[in-house]
């Protein structure tokens, strides 16, 4: 599974909304983005060569990859709001327990960001957890572990809402456990996870 090269694209008219024009960075960014064309294509390989850089255009190119045809209602202009306090979390120490875990889940839940968005914060730039890589942990992965498709994963029981903030340790130790036993990296599982854990039968990893 080529991980690195996964890709999605985005347009400008759908970042290039009134409510954002405010915040001169974001402006900045979307010139720069959108300087030659009114399309954007953003890989891994691109969000992982920016982080060390600019570290709010990192966070807009994330939000980009992530969501390219924008986040429900009024979520990235909360973001945009607290973007300060995002930067200064994701600039400290990147070794997490579970109670730092905790801490920035309730951080930045006021501003809309979830475990999804925030898993993909975490791994892109470079967050352990107990000792593991950060992997993303969204809506389609919880489905697909949901759906109990592979033996290996179905132990972490039913996510919902409610618990996945919790689950998520275990996702991580899993994930990782099965990527060292089978010779792939954690990386091409989650990867294999969000493009076709939805669209095979039961089967052993």
């Amino acid at each position: 599974m080529p991980y690195l090269e996964q890709a999605f694209e985005t347009k400008k008219e759908t970042w290039d909304r009134e409510q954002y024009q405010e915040h001169e960075e974001f402006n900045q960014f979307l010139a720069d983005i959108f300087a030659k064309d009114d399309v954007a294509t953003f890989s891994r390989q691109d969000l992982f060569n920016t982080v060390g850089g600019n570290i709010k255009a990192t966070i807009f190119s994330i939000i980009f990859w992530g969501y390219p045809r924008n986040m429900r209602g009024n979520t990235f202009e909360s973001i945009l709001k607290v973007l300060p306090d995002i930067e200064r979390l994701l600039s400290g120490n990147r070794a997490l327990d579970i109670a730092a875990l905790t801490q920035i889940c309730r951080q930045l839940k006021g501003c809309g960001i979830g475990l999804s968005t925030l898993t993909k914060f975490l791994y892109f730039f470079g967050f352990t957890l107990n000792g593991y890589r950060c992997l993303i942990l969204d809506r389609r992965i919880v489905e697909v572990l949901n759906a109990g498709t592979f033996a290996e994963l179905s132990i972490l029981g039913s996510i919902t809402e409610y618990n996945k903030e919790r689950a998520y340790p275990a996702y991580l130790r899993i994930m990782h456990q099965l990527s060292e036993k089978n010779g792939y990296s954690v990386d091409q599982l989650e990867l294999f996870l969000f493009q076709f854990g939805r669209n095979l039968k039961a089967a052993a990893l």
